[in-house]
């Protein structure tokens, strides 16, 4: 059995990038410097925790840190049989069908604003070969005062509408804007037109694709990031097809609140289930063969795992494979907040909080 399995954060220069993930990271662990080498070269608007992006995407495999696999990523696990059966157990294993792990893990530091910008649904990439279905979640980790999320498009704005908007940067009138509170989740489908405002830092879970629509770019006039404009308009869903109700609130399962761990479902999706677990000081953690993959991020404090040479502190990420052997982990002396996205099985077995248990 493979053991929990550390990962190595990829970061990417943006345009809108900031600076807040260096203040965010636990101070002189690896991923903290590593993000200052980055930072040397430009602004940083992402940190890819967990990534194992096809090779025509570059620098789009976060690395094992330590360990037996240290020095490879998830997809040399997959490339053999019986690791690919520890790793992923009864998972339903969408692009890990070709080799590939079905997951991206992320944080967005957004000191200006992003595009705006959809991506394709899994009808639309079947008719263009070249692209591939998106869908993502975000959890706001810090916000600005007035910092704002622009998710969906007014119902009553029709197709023609929406290219007469575009066309007249008049866009921005058509979208719904939402404040960016810390703790709160957003689930974006693929086909929901949407912006990361500027002041915001956010965590994201997504299907592993970087096939982005860029709508419109706040007149920037990057050759480097063109408009994609007649793809938007075709992917983007408009009126009822939205199903604002459920942006707002998104799908998802029951809270577990007990004296030692609080545990708050964020989203359950067919691609995967995401919570945040709150985990009081020295709780011990018992984890045991959850039967499909499930990754850990610390939000916040750190948690002690014996496989581990460090604690697992802000910003530090899993994977435990689905079979997994026997494991504890106990929370430090400030507790730890962790954002828990697990793969679902076929037949929906193991949507149970990850193989938790309390010693």
């Amino acid at each position: 059995m493979i053991p929990p399995l550390l990962l190595n954060p990829v970061f990417r220069h943006r345009v809108w990038g900031g600076d807040r993930l260096g203040k965010w990271l636990a101070a002189g662990d690896p991923p903290a410097i590593a993000y200052k080498h980055a930072q040397a070269r430009g602004s940083i608007g992402e940190a890819w925790l967990l990534a194992d992006l096809p090779p025509t995407i570059l620098d789009g495999k976060s690395r094992i840190a330590a360990g037996p696999h240290e020095g490879n990523c998830l997809s040399d696990l997959l490339s053999a049989p019986p690791l690919k059966r520890n790793l992923m157990g009864h998972a339903k294993t969408g692009s890990a069908g070709d080799g590939y792990f079905p997951l991206l893990v992320k944080l967005l530091d957004a000191a200006e604003n992003l595009s705006v910008q959809v991506h394709p649904d899994a009808a639309y990439a079947h008719r263009n070969p070249d692209t591939h279905m998106k869908s993502e979640m975000w959890l706001v980790l810090d916000a600005e005062p007035g910092a704002v999320i622009y998710r969906g498009i007014d119902p009553s704005i029709d197709r023609d509408a929406l290219r007469r908007k575009i066309l007249d940067d008049t866009l921005l009138d058509a979208m719904i804007k939402v404040p960016a509170r810390v703790g709160d989740c957003f689930w974006l489908p693929s086909g929901i037109c949407h912006a990361l405002g500027a002041g915001t830092l956010v965590a994201e879970v997504q299907t592993p694709s970087d096939t982005t629509f860029r709508v419109w770019d706040w007149g920037r006039n990057d050759p480097a990031r063109p408009l994609h404009i007649e793809q938007a308009i075709e992917c983007i869903l408009l009126g009822d097809e939205q199903q604002i109700d459920l942006l707002d609130a998104p799908p998802h399962h029951p809270a577990l609140a007990g004296e030692r761990i609080a545990i708050t479902g964020l989203v359950r999706t067919d691609y995967f289930d995401v919570e945040r677990w709150s985990v009081r000081a020295g709780t011990t953690i018992e984890h045991g063969t959850a039967g499909v993959p499930i990754s850990w991020t610390v939000l916040d404090g750190e948690v002690r795992i014996p496989t581990l040479a460090q604690p697992l502190r802000a910003g530090g990420t899993i994977v435990i494979p689905a079979e997994s052997p026997p494991w504890e982990a106990i929370a430090g002396s400030q507790g730890v907040q962790l954002l828990v996205t697990m793969l679902p099985a076929p037949d929906l077995m193991q949507r149970s909080h990850g193989g938790l248990r309390l010693a």
